[in-house]
């Protein structure tokens, strides 16, 4: 099969679940002590214990896991067999809840109390990047990090609820968004390649979704049995990986809607999740250019994702403020193009290869129409590199010449 007729296989695909395999470890602050799911058998161990209150870790390029402890205010260095040494205490750590690690290869920590970001050195050594004073108090009761494709860090901010991004060489702090309502003591952080951020929500058990772009914050997922969850995780292959206070995992798809893997009490709440799998992430991008074309109302259709492209991923493309009930199609081709199109611009290259998939979007009146399309890239390292070119358009009779159009979105399929 050609490298062309894979990628048409990409409108046809259905969403599927994650990869099983890689361990999962969970810390269990109540106990002092980290778990050891296998995803497979859904055996449950004890992988490390004698810790404090440790939360959100990470297995570092050098094969051991780095977990923060919030009771002893340390960083635990944890071998590949299960067994902690301090790496990291004092100075600007006193309730360490993160540590990740940079794309430089060295370790960042946030302290929730001291408001501090901390660079640790190879022999845990502290270099202050940001705090709540250097910031004019954008860093406010810091706690969960992650960092973007492109090399910025992004901060939860628990007790201020708001995410600010942090440069980590400079320690110039900005902030992101307020939330619009829609963070209340968030934890975890991911954020995918499609340009959104992912917070898990402690306060009101809510997943919210934050568009950088613009910081507007909306709701990606709310389910009954997911009740304050804390640590969210990207997952290579396409969702996100939540634990939660009810000693629950779940994985959440690109269309916001979870799935149970493990729950089990006994060992309290389960706050951090991590795994080796979670590494290298998926470099794929969603890249948006051009300019759409008005319909009724005035609305211009948008055209966007969730997650990021790589073999294997799952993801979803999502067009949004078309008309109500119209009827349309996803153009898409191997070209990005610039052609006079019913008042618009065709943004799309229809090839051969490429074409048009007949869609209807659900939805009522002006702006209200719109829908998701989740689908599973084929598991082919040979379309790493490929980009494939989307469009959306609409009938749409307040359109100039009865099509409105979207912008246009790049699918950089990464590996």
């Amino acid at each position: 099969m050609t490298r062309s007729a894979r990628i048409a296989l990409l409108a046809a695909l259905l969403l599927a679940p994650a990869r099983a395999g890689d361990p999962i470890e969970i810390s269990t602050p109540a106990q002092g002590q980290i778990l050891r799911l296998d995803p497979d058998s859904g055996a449950i161990t004890v992988f490390c214990s004698g810790l404090g209150i440790p939360f959100y870790g990470v297995w570092a390029d050098d094969g051991n896991l780095y977990m923060p402890d919030r009771g002893y205010g340390v960083v635990w260095k944890i071998s590949a067999a299960g067994v902690p040494k301090p790496f990291a205490a004092g100075g600007w750590l006193s309730s360490v809840v993160t540590v990740l690690q940079a794309p430089d290869g060295s370790l960042i920590a946030s302290d929730i109390f001291n408001e501090t970001i901390v660079r640790l050195g190879p022999d845990g050594s502290q270099t202050l990047i940001a705090d709540a004073a250097s910031s004019g108090g954008l860093i406010s009761g810091p706690g969960g990090m992650a960092y973007g494709p492109d090399g910025t860090l992004y901060v939860a901010n628990n007790t201020a609820n708001t995410v600010a991004s942090v440069d980590d060489q400079t320690g110039a702090v900005t902030l992101v968004s307020d939330g619009q309502g829609l963070l209340d003591q968030p934890g975890g952080l991911a954020v995918d390649g499609a340009g959104n951020l992912f917070v898990a929500n402690y306060g009101s058990s809510l997943i919210t979704r934050i568009r950088l772009d613009s910081g507007e914050a909306e709701l990606f997922c709310a389910a009954p049995n997911i009740i304050s969850p804390n640590d969210v995780r990207l997952l290579p292959d396409g969702g996100l990986r939540v634990t939660s206070k009810n000693y629950a995992l779940h994985l959440i798809d690109a269309l916001g809607q979870p799935t149970l893997v493990a729950q089990q009490d006994g060992w309290g709440e389960w706050d951090g999740n991590v795994s080796q799998g979670d590494t290298p992430p998926c470099s794929g991008h969603y890249l948006p250019y051009g300019t759409g074309l008005a319909g009724t109302g005035g609305h211009v259709p948008e055209l966007s994702a969730v997650f990021s492209p790589c073999p294997g991923a799952s993801v979803a493309l999502e067009a949004q403020g078309l008309l109500g009930g119209a009827g349309g199609a996803l153009a898409w081709g191997l070209a990005a193009a610039a052609l006079p199109f019913k008042g618009g611009t065709l943004l799309v290259q229809l090839g051969p290869p490429g074409g048009l998939i007949p869609l209807v979007f659900p939805g009522v009146g002006p702006g209200g129409g719109g829908l998701s399309l989740p689908f599973t890239f084929p598991e082919d390292p040979l379309l790493t590199g490929a980009s494939v070119f989307l469009q959306v358009l609409a009938a749409d009779p307040g359109a100039p010449k009865g099509v409105s159009m979207s912008n246009g979105l790049e699918e950089q399929i990464g590996g």
